[in-house]
């Protein structure tokens, strides 16, 4: 199996709150393992946030980031790497392996600001996964991880899911998301390069938090992810048809755009 045969998915937003959904997600990962070597990368900042309103905690957001306050990385460890986790797990069984950042070094961080939680990834370790997935396993991957004093750290899960893809030099990343795809008006752009996805942003039609998401995602091209798709998720068939470019955004270099 060649090296770029690797399919890695971030799944958040409301599809991983639907257990119809994620049945129909397992379904569909079970198909395409024939295929690919499989990732998956989640996040679950609404659980997070519902959780920690049961303790009086109050989530704080600047610029969209949340900022994770020492007694609620307590909860986003015990919702993301716990019940979060061992959910999806459960729906992929008996193929998948329950993981954090934390595990084998996947991904560590530092803090975005001090005193905070909050983190952004500085550093990455494929040879679990490769160990994983070679073996036939589906790591399914929290956002939860640590820095370098193993401190306990928050990372943005399309930031995870983007340093794991980079990584292990995936084929495709796919982002399951609430939205159809990046947006011109209400029409869905099905297909951008890095140049023309700057020109979009310059004339105001990507704005908002999917810039830097845009952005990102280029510059995980250049590092060596071969196509990157955002698009929702419903039915078994959705992520056969973002990686296909029939649904969804698809970003990748070269060639024409629509």
């Amino acid at each position: 199996m060649e090296e770029r045969s690797v399919l890695c998915i971030k799944i958040g937003g409301r599809a991983m709150g639907d257990p119809t959904c994620v049945a129909e997600f397992a379904s569909e990962i079970a198909e395409l393992r024939r295929s690919y070597r499989c990732v998956v990368v989640h996040g679950g900042g609404a659980e997070v946030t519902r959780v920690s309103s049961r303790y009086g905690l109050v989530a704080e957001f600047r610029d969209g980031i949340r900022m994770t306050s020492p007694e609620e990385m307590n909860v986003v460890d015990m919702v993301l790497a716990g019940s979060v986790n061992t959910a999806l797990v459960r729906a992929l069984a008996p193929a998948a392996v329950g993981l954090s950042g934390c595990d084998g070094g996947i991904f560590t961080g530092e803090a975005v600001a001090d005193g905070s939680h909050t983190g952004r990834v500085v550093a990455t370790d494929r040879r679990l996964l490769d160990d994983l997935t070679w073996a036939g396993w589906v790591p399914v991957i929290s956002s939860v991880s640590m820095d370098a004093d193993r401190k306990p750290l928050n990372i943005n899960a399309d930031e995870a899911a983007l340093a794991v893809a980079e990584a292990i030099k995936a084929r495709y990343l796919i982002f399951v998301s609430d939205i159809p795809g990046i947006l011109d008006g209400e029409v869905v752009i099905g297909r951008m390069t890095p140049a023309s996805a700057e020109d979009a942003i310059s004339r105001g039609v990507i704005s908002g938090g999917m810039i830097p998401k845009v952005r990102a995602s280029a510059r995980a091209l250049e590092a060596g992810v071969g196509g990157i798709a955002i698009g929702s998720f419903e039915r078994h068939g959705d992520l056969a048809a973002l990686i296909e470019g029939t649904r969804g955004s698809s970003i990748v270099n070269g060639g024409s755009t629509t």
